[in-house]
């Protein structure tokens, strides 16, 4: 399906949160503009249907409307988690992420953080087989160092400090996102070890590097996604400034 025929469904989705039915309300809402031609593929392939100037998802077309509205606002709450980007970026980022996000890597990111049922701007996230089956574990994955059960490994996620100075004093000593640590000790000091390194953190450090506990069942697929995230990142960024 064209990118285009997926941001008018996921418009006519959203619109309808609002109870409204509209199209005027759906091209206000859509991120690009479209022409009748797409309305007519979207009902020809019993997507949607029109009456008038109003249309509304069939029960054909709720899946693939349900699958971009989840896939977009897991990456909407996955970029807000991580990265330090204002509402414009991260929504660009999230759309274009919501048409590759395959099923699996959308659960990892899921079980990652903890099944929210809200992203950022406050809507609801569809839940997903993760979600409805139990099959991965509820609780939050996602926890500050300060947080985390010493003798468990885990790989840095994001740090999340108001310190500048702390912030570059932390990565000037190689603790960054992706680097795998153990926690040994938690009293008197968060006392862990990476890449050969020993280092002792007081609580209000550790409390600003957030980690991610190594289960394996789901590491693969999320440092894929991750990796593609950053990418996207730079490309936007590299846009945004007029640099390739």
């Amino acid at each position: 399906m064209r990118h285009t025929d997926d941001n008018v469904l996921e418009a006519i989705w959203v619109v309808s949160e609002t109870g409204d039915s509209g199209l005027d309300a759906v091209r206000r809402r859509c991120r690009e503009e479209f022409d009748g031609d797409v309305l007519q593929r979207l009902e020809e392939d019993g997507l949607v249907i029109r009456c008038g100037n109003e249309v509304a998802i069939t029960e054909r077309g709720k899946p693939r409307a349900l699958t971009l509205i989840r896939c977009h606002r897991l990456a909407e709450a996955l970029l807000f988690t991580i990265f330090d980007l204002d509402w414009e970026a991260r929504e660009a980022m999230a759309c274009e992420v919501e048409h590759t996000l395959v099923p699996e890597l959308a659960e990892g990111i899921c079980t990652m953080l903890g099944h929210p049922t809200e992203c950022p701007s406050g809507k609801q996230i569809p839940p997903g087989l993760c979600c409805v089956s139990h099959r991965q574990m509820i609780r939050r994955q996602v926890v500050p160092l300060s947080e985390l059960e010493p003798g468990r490994t885990a790989r840095i996620l994001f740090i999340k400090s108001h310190n500048v100075t702390r912030h570059q004093q932390l990565c000037t000593a190689g603790l960054a996102p992706g680097v795998v640590l153990t926690l040994f000790q938690r009293s008197p000091a968060y006392r862990i070890q990476y890449d050969g390194t020993e280092l002792a953190l007081d609580r209000a450090v550790a409390k600003d590097v957030f980690v991610c506990p190594i289960n394996g069942d789901n590491h693969a697929a999320l440092d894929a996604e991750m990796d593609h995230l950053r990418d996207r990142r730079s490309l936007l960024l590299r846009r945004s400034t007029g640099t390739h």
